[in-house]
């Protein structure tokens, strides 16, 4: 997608009182899928975390993602 047609569409939604569109297919099914795992009691907190790291801080490396699912295998 060309970068003018992301920018009038960005600028489509502001005009219209819309809320930014996700910028990616990915960030967005991934976003889905932590709101779901947020809905579960017993992984509301790593869901967060995951959110944060995956999605906030771009880290997709294995390890970390053990680690927050699996605090207890290290």
């Amino acid at each position: 997608m060309s970068d003018e047609i992301l920018q009038s569409a960005e600028g489509a939604a502001k005009a219209a009182g819309e809320a930014e569109p996700v910028t990616t297919v990915a960030g967005a099914v991934l976003g889905a899928f932590f709101d779901e795992l947020g809905k579960s009691e017993n992984l509301k907190d790593k869901a967060a975390k995951l959110r944060t790291l995956v999605l906030g801080d771009g880290v997709m490396a294995e390890p970390a993602i053990r680690a927050i699912l699996f605090p207890d295998a290290s």
